[in-house]
């Protein structure tokens, strides 16, 4: 697991970035959905946006598992993730005449089952990383954001919109610090692989 993760850091990194983006956009985009012009319109924005960043962070995420299948057991975890977010955001995207409270609950779903699998990656991660409290971490909001949107009265599309930037700022930001993490474990990998062949080398001097 520690190794394809490793692997493919910067694909959890461009992950973590797209989720940051799409919460400024929805933020840029707040102002304007009480405006009677764009009400209407608010409701399709909505299902649109989360169904592109589904489909992008759930395509980025498969493509991480692909590239690591064979090279680890835990791939699934992040098929897994990857398949999970991509057809949330296909059925919101495809199905017909959802309303806003379907969207929400579809939506929600999405978020407890992948902060299930960000939970079971983060375990599998503590035996080789210091830092697997930012993907357990992920995990747990993601679980606390599908229980905000399941249980509480979310009954405007702004108050929706206003659960779902938060819930993405907070996932993207610690996404990317563990994928920071990652990348800085790679470093160090190739410079300890690098210093072996000489300290090698001095040994076999010395020894003559």
């Amino acid at each position: 697991m520690i190794r394809l993760l490793i692997q493919n850091w910067w694909l959890l990194f461009l992950r973590g970035v797209l989720a940051i983006a799409f919460a400024v956009f929805i933020f840029v985009f707040l102002p304007f959905v009480p405006a009677p012009l764009l009400r209407e319109f608010a409701f399709a924005g909505l299902a649109a946006i989360f169904a592109l960043f589904g489909i992008a962070t759930g395509l980025l995420t498969i493509a991480a598992a692909v590239r690591g299948a064979g090279k680890g057991g835990s791939s699934w975890l992040l098929l897994a993730d990857g398949i999970t977010v991509a057809v949330g955001g296909i059925i919101i995207m495809l199905a017909p005449g959802l309303t806003l409270i379907h969207v929400i609950q579809l939506i929600g779903i999405t978020a407890l089952a992948v902060g299930i699998l960000e939970l079971v990656a983060g375990v599998h991660l503590r035996r080789h990383v210091t830092d697997e409290w930012l993907l357990i971490s992920g995990g747990v909001i993601s679980i606390t954001f599908s229980a905000c949107l399941l249980l509480a009265n979310v009954g405007t599309v702004q108050a929706a919109l206003t659960w779902i930037s938060i819930y993405a700022l907070a996932n993207g930001l610690a996404i990317i610090g563990l994928a920071l993490r990652l990348r800085n474990l790679r470093d160090s990998i190739h410079a300890l692989a690098g210093r072996k062949p000489s300290a090698q080398a001095a040994a076999q001097s010395r020894s003559i």
